[in-house]
């Protein structure tokens, strides 16, 4: 799953240069260090391939302020940045956590009789 939210991370870093929302300097910087900070993080578990679960639980956060830094920093009035941070945000959000739900980090233990 590191791979897809690499993926979304760098879509929604380059989101206001293809969208063409630069002008609005909370909504460019958001999606930049917001999609930089989960490119980052989604590297860093694609290399250590390890069964920590810290990095799923960072980036599902960088989603969750995806989804509510409009609202926040009061870029609601311009729409494609709007809904290009909830849903850019939400879907970073269900891949890191479709992870976490599936047992990241948490170590099975056999049983044998």
């Amino acid at each position: 799953m590191y791979w897809m939210t690499g993926i979304l991370g760098f879509a929604f870093m380059t989101a206001p240069f293809t969208l063409g929302y630069t002008q609005n300097e909370p909504a460019l910087w958001t999606s930049v260090l917001v999609g930089l900070a989960t490119i980052a993080f989604s590297v860093m578990e694609g290399m250590r391939q390890g069964n920590e679960s810290w990095e799923y639980w960072t980036v599902g956060t960088l989603g969750v302020i995806a989804v509510i830094s409009p609202f926040v920093l009061g870029f609601t009035d311009l729409t494609i940045a709007l809904w290009t941070s909830i849903v850019a945000g939400l879907l970073i959000a269900l891949f890191a956590g479709t992870k976490l739900s599936a047992g990241v980090g948490h170590k099975t233990r056999h049983i044998s009789w």
